[in-house]
Formats: C-alpha cells, sequence, structure tokens
C-alpha cells in the first residue's frame, strides 16, 4: 500500500463525499435521506487488491474514521465516533477473505462485493449505534435506519463500476506491486 498517495485519494473522496454528494441524494419516506458512501466504494475496491489483509482492513480503518468523523456526533443522541471505522475494518477483512472465490476484474463482482462491504459496514454500524443509544433507539426507528442503510448500501453498488474504473487507473500510485493482481 501506498500511503501517502492513499491518504491523498482519501481525503479527495472525502471532498466530494461532503460537498457533491448530496446532490445525488433522494428522500426515501420514512427512511429518509438516501445517498451513496463513496469511501465504502474505495474502502472496498482497496480490499479486493491489496497486498494482504492488514492493508486492506488498516486502509478500510481509515476511510472509516473519516467518514465518522464528518458525521459521527452530529446531534444524534448516543451517536458515538469510533463504530464507523470498526465497521468498514471488520467488512473490509469479509471482502478481503473472499475476493478469491470470485472473478475481480468483472463488473459484476464488483458490484456483489461491494454491496456485501457496505451491508456488512453500515449494518454492523446501524446495530452497534443502537446499542450504544439504547435509551433513545426505539423498533420503528432501528428499522428505519436499517432500510435507509440498505438503500444507500445499493444506491453505492450500483456506482461501483463506475468508481472501480477509475480506481484502476490510479492503481499503480495506490496499491504497492504484487498487490491482489496476478500479472502474467
Amino acid at each position: 500500500m501506498r500511503w501517502i498517495a492513499f491518504l491523498i485519494l482519501t481525503y479527495a473522496v472525502l471532498l466530494l463525499q461532503t460537498s457533491l454528494v448530496q446532490f445525488g441524494s433522494f428522500l426515501a419516506g420514512s427512511a429518509g435521506s438516501v445517498q451513496p458512501d463513496l469511501l465504502a466504494l474505495v474502502a472496498a475496491f482497496v480490499a479486493m487488491f491489496a497486498r494482504n489483509n492488514l492493508d486492506a482492513m488498516l486502509a478500510a480503518w481509515v476511510l472509516g474514521l473519516a467518514m465518522d468523523l464528518t458525521t459521527g456526533g452530529g446531534g444524534v443522541h448516543g451517536s458515538a465516533v469510533g463504530v464507523m471505522p470498526v465497521a468498514y475494518a471488520l467488512a473490509a477483512g469479509a471482502v478481503y477473505r473472499l475476493r478469491e472465490v470470485f472473478f475481480r476484474e468483472k463488473a459484476s463482482t464488483r458490484v456483489v462485493l461491494t454491496l456485501l462491504f457496505c451491508l456488512v459496514a453500515h449494518g454492523l454500524w446501524v446495530a452497534l449505534q443502537s446499542l450504544l443509544s439504547w435509551r433513545y433507539m426505539t423498533w420503528g426507528a432501528y428499522g428505519r435506519t436499517m432500510v435507509q442503510a440498505t438503500l444507500v448500501s445499493l444506491y453505492t453498488a450500483a456506482l461501483a463500476p463506475l468508481a472501480h474504473w477509475l480506481l484502476d487507473r490510479a492503481e499503480p500510485w495506490l496499491l504497492a506491486p504484487g498487490g491482489g493482481r496476478t500479472r502474467h
């Protein structure tokens, strides 16, 4: 992993996430606002092509921390900072372990693995935040939040082919040689 390039990419994607993504958001009834998670797109890509599991999980942890610092603690009772990095790291570990089962070059595989990453990461985040704010969370609110997390995951996975096509171009600067791809 080339960490300086990765941190620059993280910052650039974080700027896009906090500024331009709001224009692509939509209201999904009682579930609330749905917008793609661009940092999850990067985390899923890194998990698919990182040299080792530690690189994948550490990169995902950094991306989760970036997400948490921009959205965590924003007026929601019991919103704890630090939950999203753990959820991202665990999701990256799951994708890293599953990546050998799939042909990672195919767009459909990238969609499925990105969807899996997002469902695990956002599902864990919702569950852990609900446990941490048990005094304020109701079953109805939990259900709405899980629906919103599922819709965010589907929206993000739909953008995976385009985002991963762009990340493929940056791979030589992002991932160390001998990463997850086998070149002949």
